[in-house]
């Protein structure tokens, strides 16, 4: 049984994205430098590099919490062929059906929705001429019963010294960007979560992640973003879901000619789970 910390984003307005986890960590790294200065950045990530971990963020419903379908759930023998398409077509589980997708046990596909992704119009303005240019934005917009949230674990302290505090901030502050127009913000609050898993030597990671090995399932996420009005390339993650062996991730130090170096978070939040014969 694994307990772990559980942070809770409940939406005040949309979100650009379901945030993934080097975009949280990004955002926790960013409040803290502003906070408490940049010596404290390098406190977090070496916390971090010594065994800290957060997840992506995953939808809840109510008391309902989702995570990641592991991607070993595709392979399990199902003998209805609808369920076998619904089971390939989902992204989440709710925690029990993914407790016993872990050990390959038969588990139910979740029919509940937490959130919706919407083309929302704006209007933007020509600063010469003042034409107007009607474009569509892309947003995540949430049922008024569901939210988001994600998972922490590692030391007691350095969740209250650098991840609490930084959440707190970045609720009024916003996740992901364009704050400014109400994306990103939220209401925090903390609590736990224990997860039922197997005993394996392979694990499900529930963050996206820089491998430093190869896989032993995968899908991959080419994702870049932007930082501190920075640019960053486009980097190749495994996703969440994935299965690794015995891999920890890695941080990726950018140098984006900023007076100080910018760190990717790409390190694997692992749960235990088994896996079909074969793939040993």
């Amino acid at each position: 049984m694994t307990e772990l910390r559980t942070v809770l984003l409940k939406p005040v307005g949309p979100f650009r994205e379901i945030p993934h986890a080097d975009t949280l960590f990004g955002a926790i790294a960013s409040a803290i430098s502003l906070l408490h200065g940049k010596k404290a950045v390098d406190e977090l990530v070496e916390a971090f590099e010594k065994g800290a971990r957060i997840s992506s963020a995953f939808p809840y419903i109510r008391d309902t919490y989702y995570l990641p379908k592991p991607l070993t759930a595709e392979l399990m023998d199902f003998s209805d062929p609808v369920k076998a398409k619904k089971v390939k077509k989902a992204r989440y589980l709710d925690l029990r059906s993914f407790e016993r997708a872990l050990r390959g046990e038969p588990f139910e596909v979740p029919e509940e929705e937490a959130y919706a992704t919407v083309d929302t119009p704006k209007v933007s303005l020509d600063r010469v001429t003042q034409d107007s240019d009607l474009y569509f934005w892309e947003e995540v917009r949430f049922r008024d019963d569901a939210g988001l949230y994600f998972l922490y674990k590692g030391p007691e302290d350095v969740f209250k010294e650098f991840i609490e505090p930084a959440v707190r901030f970045l609720s009024d502050n916003g996740i992901g960007g364009k704050s400014t127009w109400g994306s990103g913000l939220f209401e925090p609050s903390f609590g736990h979560m224990r997860i039922n898993a197997p005993q394996s030597p392979y694990a499900v990671t529930l963050s996206n992640a820089l491998p430093s090995k190869r896989p032993v399932l995968w899908n991959l996420l080419r994702k870049g973003g932007w930082s501190f009005g920075r640019r960053k390339p486009k980097m190749r993650f495994i996703s969440e879901g994935s299965v690794v062996k015995g891999d920890p991730g890695r941080f990726e130090k950018l140098d984006l000619g900023l007076p100080f170096p910018v760190y990717v978070y790409g390190l694997t939040f692992q749960v235990p789970t088994l896996i079909p014969e074969g793939l040993e």
